[in-house]
C-alpha cells in the first residue's frame, strides 16, 4: 500500500493510513457494500462525479458554518471545502453520507465542529434538495477507527437503517493526534417508492 504523508497540516494524515497528501486507500470496504465496493480501494475507479467537483453546500446554523461540499478528500479538495469521502454514501439514499474538512487551515468549515448540541440541523444542499440531519453524537476517536464510515455510523459490519451524515476533522485543533466525528440522522426522510 502506498501512503504518502505530509507534516504541513494535520488534516493530511486524517485518517491514518487512508488519506495522505491527497492519496487515498481504503484497505477494506465496509461489509454491506457486497462485491462491487472493490472500487473503494482506488477512489479513482469510482464512478460518479470527479475529484474536487462541487456536489452542493452544507449548512449549520449554530455554528454559522456555510460551505461547499466537494466530491473527494484529497489536500487540493479540501484546500476549497468539505470533502466527500469516496465510496460512501450520497444525500437522499440511505446510509452514511461521511464529509471531512480542516479546523485551522484554509477554510476551515469545521472550524467550531465541537459546539453543536444533541438536535441541532445540519443541512446538505445536493442539487438542488436539501437533507436536513440532526446532530445526534459526537465522539473524540482515535485516527485509525475506521467505525464511523461504516453504514450505520460505529456499528460494525452494518446494514443501512436510515440515512446518515458524518462530519470528521483532527482533533484538538491543529493537531492530528485524535479526530472528532459528528454524528447526525435524517429524521422521517420521505422515502420513493
Amino acid at each position: 500500500m502506498l501512503v504518502r504523508t505530509s507534516s504541513r497540516t494535520p488534516m493530511a494524515a486524517l485518517m491514518a493510513g487512508a488519506l495522505a497528501a491527497g492519496v487515498l486507500t481504503v484497505t477494506a470496504p465496509p461489509a454491506h457494500a457486497g462485491p462491487e465496493a472493490a472500487a473503494l480501494v482506488a477512489p479513482a475507479a469510482v464512478a460518479g462525479p470527479g475529484q474536487g467537483t462541487v456536489l452542493g453546500r452544507i449548512r449549520i446554523p449554530r455554528i454559522g458554518l456555510k460551505a461547499r461540499v466537494l466530491q473527494g478528500v484529497s489536500e487540493r479538495v479540501l484546500r476549497r471545502g468539505a470533502g466527500h469521502y469516496p465510496g460512501t454514501d450520497y444525500p437522499g439514499r440511505e446510509g452514511n453520507t461521511v464529509l471531512l474538512g480542516h479546523r485551522t487551515t484554509w477554510l476551515h468549515p469545521f472550524n467550531r465542529i465541537n459546539e453543536l448540541r444533541r438536535g441541532d440541523p445540519i443541512v446538505l444542499t445536493i442539487g438542488g434538495t436539501s437533507y436536513t440531519y440532526r446532530m445526534r453524537e459526537r465522539r473524540i476517536i482515535m485516527p485509525s477507527d475506521r467505525r464511523a464510515l461504516e453504514a450505520v455510523p460505529f456499528k460494525r459490519e452494518s446494514v443501512p437503517d436510515g440515512e446518515y451524515v458524518t462530519l470528521i476533522s483532527c482533533h484538538p485543533k491543529g493537531s492530528n493526534r485524535r479526530r472528532i466525528v459528528v454524528v447526525g440522522a435524517r429524521e422521517n426522510p420521505e422515502r420513493a417508492h
